[in-house]
């Protein structure tokens, strides 16, 4: 079979019976018309049913609202010619030029072109309705639809989406594009576990909220939707090491800001409750002086807000303030032991509190507790070393650091 339809012979032939039969189509009316040699034939018809109507028109400032969309077109012409213009199908319209028409419903006669011109043409009807209405540009903010909340991984939250642009334009006929109500974006965030980027096709509604189909420019937005694991905020515990020269004294240390958000797995940060590992030196500092501090980030945690931050240490002269007389408390003592001062042991000691004058200011002895610590002790005689809680940057030097107790099971005392 190949090998017949790649003969030159073949398709000379073939060629020979198609020319054939084009010069008869073309050449059948004049035969037909010759006595004597074939019988005459009758015109013949040719019915085109559902013809689309095509609408001339100003289709920047109006759109059509409205009108007489199909039409049957009946085509009249000698036997030849109805067979070609079915063989042969030339393009052809019909249509109703209406561009010299203003908004309003008009009636018009249906024109065609393009057909033969051996032939004629009927169509059925013959006038055609189109109603034209003037076209209004609106702007529409977009509204990000979140699917599936719910179905975020476990511990994770959704922020607020953004998108980009803000705001879509529809232009449409003027009734048409009144009924326009919202414009939306859907985003589904099921298993979501970080920022989603999508592009999303923008879908209108009515006030009803049945779904427009109407050209929105542009159809698709950028969406970002923020995605953040469990969180926690702490404060910020900034240590210290070394000592400050002689005579001065810290009058304040600050951090900037004061707490960070840690994210993690929620079962690593429900165990941390202040973020360490920032210490300043303060064989290092001579004056007040503002530290840039990256923050560590805790073993297992995903992130940290802010990375850095200020530690501002400011310094000033050290000053003095001394007490006398100021008690010693005992705490820890258990009920089944009778704790007191050896004799002659004063219950009391003078005490010097060293400091920026600002603090020193805002300072009394009431803001310290000065105590020992006798929990545990064994039954005798023990020195218990001198321990004193008071507010930050404040030292403190004491006339005595141990003091003597004796300690005697509470039933032998009584």
């Amino acid at each position: 079979m190949d090998k017949l339809f790649n003969s030159h012979w073949f398709v000379k032939i073939i060629s020979f019976f198609i020319a054939l039969m084009l010069f008869a189509m073309v050449n059948m009316d004049d035969l037909t018309s010759q006595p004597g040699i074939l019988p005459s034939l009758s015109d013949r018809t040719s019915t085109l049913e559902e013809v689309e109507v095509s609408v001339l028109y100003d289709e920047e400032n109006f759109a059509i609202v409205d009108q007489t969309e199909h039409v049957q077109v009946k085509l009249s012409g000698s036997q030849s010619a109805i067979a070609f213009f079915q063989l042969m199908r030339p393009t052809y319209e019909v249509f109703v030029d209406v561009t010299e028409r203003q908004e309003g419903v008009h009636t018009l006669s249906i024109q065609h072109r393009g057909f033969p011109g051996d032939l004629s043409v009927s169509i059925v009807p013959q006038f055609a309705r189109v109603e034209l209405q003037e076209k209004q540009t609106v702007s529409i903010p977009v509204d990000v639809e979140l699917v599936n909340t719910d179905g975020v991984k476990e511990g994770y939250s959704v922020g607020t989406p953004m998108v980009s642009p803000v705001n879509v334009t529809v232009t449409a006929a003027r009734e048409v594009a009144a009924e326009v109500a919202d414009a939306k974006a859907y985003v589904d965030v099921t298993d979501a576990d970080k920022m989603l980027e999508e592009a999303v096709p923008v879908k209108l509604y009515d006030s009803s909220g049945n779904e427009l189909h109407l050209d929105v420019e542009p159809g698709i937005v950028d969406v970002r939707v923020p995605v953040t694991s469990p969180n926690k905020s702490v404060p910020i515990k900034v240590s210290r090491e070394g000592e400050l020269e002689e005579g001065l004294s810290i009058e304040s240390v600050n951090v900037e800001p004061k707490e960070a958000v840690i994210y993690g797995p929620f079962d690593v940060i429900e165990s941390i409750n202040v973020l360490e590992g920032l210490t300043i030196d303060l064989d290092e500092i001579t004056e007040s002086e503002t530290f840039t501090m990256e923050l560590p980030v805790p073993a297992g945690v995903q992130t940290i807000d802010p990375e850095v931050v200020e530690v501002t240490v400011n310094v000033a002269e050290e000053e003095s303030r001394q007490w006398s007389d100021v008690s010693i408390e005992m705490i820890g003592a258990s009920d089944e032991t009778d704790v007191r001062f050896n004799e002659g042991e004063d219950d009391t000691l003078s005490i010097i509190a060293h400091g920026a004058e600002t603090n020193l200011d805002q300072f009394s002895v009431d803001d310290i507790q000065v105590y020992i610590d006798v929990s545990g002790l064994s039954e005798g005689e023990h020195s218990v070393p001198i321990q004193i809680n008071g507010p930050q940057n404040i030292r403190f030097s004491v006339s005595k650091t141990n003091v003597e107790v004796i300690v005697s099971d509470q039933s032998e005392s009584e």
